[in-house]
């Protein structure tokens, strides 16, 4: 039933933020192009890769565009549900969030999933286009129950991001510091837009174990190639949840 509650007041939000977009259309069609730009000079770089050697750490082509096109899918999806911590420090220094404190809702509900950007449902749209085409292209295209196990490892990398979300906006309470953890976090995703496999072992350990950049994109990424290894789907749901419940 509180589930249910949850949904709908996200849903009242979701509308609200989703009119306000509306109200800047220009900006919001220059913003979805840069997402293109950006997805597509992704893409461009793995085929310039590829173009001077055959493979990079037993990683074909096919392959390494796959990993890409769900490093794309899964990013934009973790943006587009948890946007509103990009924007929670103005509302945390100003004292609005001691408001929400006093509302029936879990405390994590504004600084996580107050502020959802629908300008990535055009991107997600495309991404999903891209990534059926190119498995379809490549003859990659996984059977129904490999297609569920990359769901349940994606849901999986989605809690991840939640829990890596939620322990930022706990040490911003703290210390009314947020620009920086979320900027050093998105520019640790960038390193997943290849297999991180690929890194050498210290940066490796860190996007594995420190910010398990790994568990959020590569491991979806080898799930839906078959590529994935009984141990690295136990590393993956371990390392889930002890940083869910730390955060």
């Amino acid at each position: 039933m509180a589930i249910k509650q949850y949904l709908k007041v996200w849903s009242i939000v979701a509308k609200n933020k989703l009119q306000n977009r509306f109200l800047t259309p220009v900006s919001s069609i220059l913003f979805i192009l840069g997402k293109l730009f950006n997805f597509g000079f992704s893409l461009l770089i793995i085929f310039s890769i590829f173009n001077q050697v055959s493979s990079i750490k037993s990683y074909t082509l096919p392959q390494a565009v796959i990993i890409t096109l769900v490093y794309g899918l899964i990013d934009s999806t973790t943006q587009f549900l948890f946007r509103a911590l990009y924007s929670f420090r103005p509302i945390l220094i100003k004292g609005d969030f001691d408001l929400d404190l006093l509302k029936p809702i879990p405390s994590y509900f504004r600084p996580i999933f107050s502020d959802p950007d629908f300008l990535d449902i055009p991107m997600l749209i495309i991404q999903i286009s891209a990534l059926i085409y190119f498995l379809i292209y490549y003859s990659l295209f996984p059977n129904i129950p490999t297609i569920l196990f990359f769901m349940v490892i994606f849901f999986n990398g989605v809690i991840l991001t939640f829990s890596i979300h939620l322990a930022v906006a706990g040490f911003a309470i703290l210390t009314a510091e947020i620009d920086n953890l979320v900027m050093i976090y998105r520019s640790l995703n960038r390193a997943a837009v290849v297999p991180t496999d690929i890194y050498n072992n210290v940066f490796r350990f860190v996007l594995n174990y420190i910010v398990p950049i790994t568990v959020i994109f590569t491991v979806p990424a080898k799930a839906l190639l078959n590529l994935l290894s009984f141990d690295g789907v136990v590393y993956s749901f371990i390392v889930t949840y002890s940083f869910f419940f730390a955060a």
